[in-house]
């Protein structure tokens, strides 16, 4: 039996506009401020994968089951071998540092709607 571990989903207030003060990231906020100011909670999603090749419908059942803003993941054991559209939907962007070794690996999906890019 496979499992993803999943911590609860987080809505994140008015004061992240807090976060938006550091310059490193103020560009990324911006747009995150902007969703929450018209009323829209942000939602967060922190998986520990596991691998995430062989738990693909669980982790897409997760995704349609809280529709978050933005997931994390973490020990995704993808290589560089995999292709972004072997493992995630076009309606997120992608953020992956991949470990050149067994295990590790890290992700980041983002809405579409939101103007994200690697400073």
């Amino acid at each position: 039996m496979t499992s993803i571990s999943m911590s609860r989903e987080v809505e994140v207030g008015p004061m992240f506009k807090s976060t938006a003060e550091a310059s490193t990231k103020e560009e990324c906020v911006t747009a995150t401020v902007a969703h929450i100011s018209e009323g829209k909670s942000l939602v967060l999603l922190q998986v520990n994968c596991r691998s995430i090749c062989n738990k693909i419908l669980e982790f897409w059942n997760l995704i349609d089951t809280y529709n978050p803003v933005v997931v994390i993941g973490t020990e995704s054991w993808l290589s560089e071998e995999i292709n972004n559209a072997e493992v995630f939907r076009d309606n997120y962007i992608t953020f992956r540092r991949d470990r050149y070794s067994r295990g590790g690996g890290v992700f980041i999906c983002v809405k579409n709607y939101i103007d994200c890019r690697v400073l």
